[in-house]
């Protein structure tokens, strides 16, 4: 997708379909944006079991929420989300009882440790790469835990044909996006990269850039990276 303005030009490397949702914001920033996903996601080669109705849900994920509802129409479950985005999207889905961790997978955990009583199932939908150990975690506490996963993440096989030249800002939201982008080890002087996390930026090695790294996991502290010029 190519881009012919003289705003600031940002490559967003977010998957579909929510890249289309953060171009509409990184619009009202001031860039302009060209779509060329390193990532796709896709739905899991075969569906979990349903989660008893008692059980808690996690969500770590946009992704994670989107998948559960297309399998599942019950929504008396309580949620726990990774962020505010995901909380949101779960209400409009038809879930009542859901808690925003506003936070990493870490608080999520801490939270399901300090408010979950541990006779009753929690369980993590997610995909089949995920950062974090929150099933782990709540095990090892003495929580009835398990992960079942909804999709699975492929990266891309080449790199986006874009002219990386004509770009001024790269927006990267996870660690394996990243990884993938530094796979092709293309020419990024000149550019200066936002990561929605340090362990995003951690993925790029030695790759020559400019680099900033959000202050939170989320895009509002990506969008305030613009102000660093």
């Amino acid at each position: 997708m190519g881009v012919t303005t003289d705003l600031p030009k940002l490559w967003l490397t977010r998957s579909l379909p929510a890249a289309y949702k953060s171009a509409e914001v990184w619009a009202r920033a001031g860039c302009a944006c060209a779509i060329s996903p390193l990532l796709t996601i896709v739905p899991a080669k075969a569906a979990p079991p349903p989660p008893p109705k008692n059980a808690t849900l996690i969500f770590t994920s946009g992704n994670g929420l989107r998948f559960f509802v297309d399998y599942s129409d019950y929504r008396g479950h309580k949620i726990i989300t990774v962020g505010d985005v995901t909380a949101k999207a779960a209400r409009e889905a038809g879930f009542d009882d859901v808690i925003s961790a506003d936070g990493t997978s870490h608080d999520v955990t801490e939270y399901c440790l300090g408010h979950l009583p541990k006779d009753v199932p929690v369980i993590h939908c997610a995909g089949a790469h995920i950062r974090g150990s929150v099933t782990e975690d709540l095990r090892a506490a003495g929580y009835q835990a398990r992960r079942d996963i909804y999709y699975q993440t492929e990266p891309a096989e080449k790199l986006p044909k874009l002219d990386i030249s004509q770009l001024s800002y790269i927006a990267l939201y996870s660690p394996l996006a990243a990884k993938t982008l530094a796979s092709f080890q293309p020419d990024l002087s000149g550019l200066t990269t936002l990561s929605i996390s340090a362990a995003t930026d951690a993925e790029l090695g030695d790759m020559p850039a400019r680099r900033l790294i959000a202050a939170a996991p989320n895009e509002a502290a990506m969008l305030a990276l613009l102000r660093q010029g």
